[in-house]
């Protein structure tokens, strides 16, 4: 995890997740997520002060997701960093329990879904912080709204240094889920569209290499939601339960569903493309013999 550098002020630590690092006035660096655990934030702390010879003041969490956010707690012990968590995400940094318990309905999440992956140690917030022009140590962050992976991820552009978090995945995670976790398709595709107008020099996703070529990615993101649109409105011919259609899509696309952790990830990613065919009325719902059921329009 060598730290590198991407422009004056401007860097970052590769890894699982890329871990963007902006250099302050006062010379301290400012993380912009921190990665999955410990270890990560370790590695982390280690390649900045080797290669640049610094602390870190402060941290910018882009959603609270717990890949994104998991070091945070252990970065704040050694170093005493002030936390900075985005409108509504804020939520699930404070109560990490809640992501797992988002997933499984809203119940207290069984004991498979409290991996590291999901269910991350508490952090703290110090800030909480909304759309627009964000000032850490003298340094003037554009925070951008990317809301839809998660219910409130932010996008970070400074200096030209454009990091998305995970509003694009590169084609090696596509490649392996099939399809990508999402809060809500309706605002994930606004977020698409929105990271297309950002100019930048270069973009730092939050998994994968760095692009300079986002649209590219952008499209081929789009590309896979545009498939299981079209997959759902043909299963959804007839009146269709819920389960029935998480079911064959799962089956279409060949998800390698082979744990609760796998399953209950997509499950509500497919309740998401659910709710934005009925908002296009491209899809009904309703309630019958106590079974909840969907048809094509």
């Amino acid at each position: 995890m060598a730290y590198q550098q991407l422009g004056e002020r401007t860097g970052v630590v590769p890894g699982g997740v890329n871990v963007g690092v902006v250099r302050g006035d006062t010379g301290a660096a400012i993380l912009i997520d921190t990665g999955v655990n410990e270890t990560n934030g370790k590695k982390v702390l280690r390649s900045i002060h080797e290669e640049l010879g610094v602390e870190v003041q402060a941290i910018i969490t882009t959603h609270g997701h717990a890949d994104h956010f998991g070091a945070n707690a252990a970065i704040v012990k050694r170093t005493g960093a002030s936390v900075y968590a985005p409108e509504f995400d804020e939520l699930f940094l404070r109560y990490p329990i809640m992501q797992p318990a988002m997933l499984f309905g809203g119940a207290d999440p069984v004991d498979s879904l409290r991996s590291p992956f999901l269910l991350a140690h508490a952090s703290p917030v110090d800030a909480v912080y909304g759309d627009g022009p964000l000032v850490v140590d003298g340094v003037t962050f554009e925070i951008i709204n990317l809301k839809g992976h998660s219910p409130g991820q932010k996008g970070v552009l400074v200096d030209g240094v454009f990091y998305c978090a995970d509003v694009v995945l590169p084609a090696s995670v596509l490649e392996k889920y099939r399809i990508p976790y999402l809060y809500s398709l309706t605002d994930h595709l606004q977020a698409l569209d929105k990271a297309a107008t950002i100019e930048h020099t270069i973009a730092v996703p939050g998994h994968g290499p760095l692009r300079e070529d986002l649209p590219v990615a952008i499209e081929e993101n789009r590309s896979i939601l545009e498939r299981v649109l079209l997959a759902i409105i043909d299963v959804v011919a007839e009146p269709t339960t819920t389960e029935a259609v998480i079911s064959a899509v799962f089956e279409r696309f060949d998800a390698p569903i082979t744990d609760a952790a796998g399953y209950y990830l997509l499950q509500p990613t497919i309740a998401a493309f659910l709710t934005h065919l009925e908002r296009e009325e491209a899809i009904s719902h309703e309630i019958v013999d106590r079974r909840s059921l969907w048809r094509r329009i």
